[in-house]
């Protein structure tokens, strides 16, 4: 099981011995080509981005943010990854550092269940508050699988059941695509969702 996206974490290496290609690996680049058709030309925001590794990815942005709430992993991205339309900063999920209507597109990929649920809860705010009016929300989050079981993983705070997500994501966006897709370690959830700001017109 690999955690944190890194290129020196062994889960995230390929082997080459036996041509053996890291699954872990495989699924960030899925996850993050997926999301540069919607980034073209846009202000972009990349949170929790880790070590910047997977932001690096991203093509064709106007300008882009990545933000951890760990200090290591950004000091990592600002020496490895950042140039000059792109930038690495310190925050939380439940507190971003932007002003108000800041960035046209939010990622969020694999970070939805680090946090609790309160400060989950937070972050939907959050990411409604820095995110334009028609702006688009990118996530993809674990859910627990068919028995009710979670992936086991240390460090993830809350795995939501597939119903509950959905509510969740329904009752703050308009969706514009949801599908439930198989991650490396088990069923996930991958979302494209429109932010409409209270009291203007759908």
């Amino acid at each position: 099981m690999a955690e944190r996206a890194h290129p020196e974490d062994k889960g995230f290496q390929d082997r080459w011995f036996g041509l053996k290609k890291s699954r872990y690996k495989q699924k960030l680049y899925e996850r993050y080509r997926y999301c540069n058709p919607y980034i073209k030309g846009k202000t972009v925001l990349d949170i929790p981005c880790g070590t910047g590794w997977g932001t690096s990815l991203l093509k064709g942005a106007a300008r882009i943010t990545g933000i951890d709430v760990s200090e290591e992993a950004i000091t990592y991205a600002q020496e490895h990854y950042e140039r000059s339309d792109r930038r690495f900063v310190t925050g939380a999920m439940e507190s971003i550092p932007l002003p108000e209507n800041d960035v046209e597109v939010l990622i969020c990929l694999e970070g939805f269940e680090h946090v609790t649920e309160t400060f989950g809860t937070q972050f939907i705010e959050e990411a409604k508050r820095v995110l334009i009016d028609g702006g688009v929300l990118i996530m993809t989050c674990p859910v627990l699988n068919e028995c009710g079981e979670t992936t086991s993983n240390p460090y993830h705070f809350c795995e939501y059941d597939e119903r509950k997500l959905i509510v969740i994501l329904n009752d703050n966006f308009r969706i514009q695509r949801l599908e439930r897709i198989q991650g490396p370690d088990g069923p996930e959830y991958r979302a494209v969702l429109i932010n409409v700001k209270k009291g203007c017109a759908e």
